[in-house]
């Protein structure tokens, strides 16, 4: 009998950790004027914005979230975000938000690509002008929400219909739904070039 109930008391912890992990606030590493990517602490994390950090995990002792707000540092890419997601989260492989607007990125490193349950990824404010960056994120399957506006891509004629056509599964650019009609507008040549170019090295 008391066997049975350390055993639901085991599994009970579990459970409201899972619900801790998905109603999380986000980690917030924002405005520390970071320039590249690295291991950090949890005592880091800020709270300022949004009320308090999110609580601890009982195994690693680091933080139940999905979310990892970048935004506002000094950024010029995003390479060895492992190196962070891992030393910050309890549980690196739910991650489903990062921020990292109003940066300084030009290139999206594949290291993004290890968290295959994004559903978020905000990279307004930054400096990238090259669609074949963009299109590095075709593999996140589950992605719905992206953000480029503010880039110099942004400005490129017919930038929204080639994202479109770039990330299929997405749902929302720049903060604002893709509806049925703009899908139904056909790519431009030099965005079917590179979805050809991007699907060939993937055979």
């Amino acid at each position: 009998m008391v066997r049975n109930c350390v055993h639901k008391a085991k599994v009970d912890f579990l459970i409201n950790e899972n619900t801790i992990l998905e109603t999380g606030k986000p980690a917030d590493y924002s405005f520390k004027k970071t320039t590249e990517l690295q291991a950090m602490g949890v005592e880091a994390a800020r709270g300022i914005r949004i009320g308090s950090v999110p609580e601890r995990g009982s195994t690693k002792k680091k933080l139940l979230t999905r979310s990892l707000w970048l935004n506002n540092n000094k950024l010029k890419n995003i390479q060895n975000l492992d190196a962070i997601v891992e030393s910050v989260l309890e549980v690196p492989a739910q991650l489903s938000w990062l921020d990292f607007s109003f940066n300084y990125i030009k290139d999206i490193d594949e290291s993004i690509l290890k968290y295959t349950n994004l559903k978020i990824v905000y990279f307004h404010g930054n400096c990238i002008s090259k669609f074949s960056e963009v299109i590095k994120l075709r593999k996140l399957k589950h992605l719905k929400t992206v953000t480029f506006h503010g880039n110099p891509i942004s400005n490129v004629p017919l930038y929204r219909v080639s994202i479109m056509w770039m990330l299929p599964q997405i749902s929302n650019l720049d903060f604002t739904p893709i509806i049925k009609n703009e899908k139904l507008t056909p790519p431009p040549t030099e965005t079917l070039k590179i979805i050809r170019e991007f699907e060939a090295k993937e055979k």
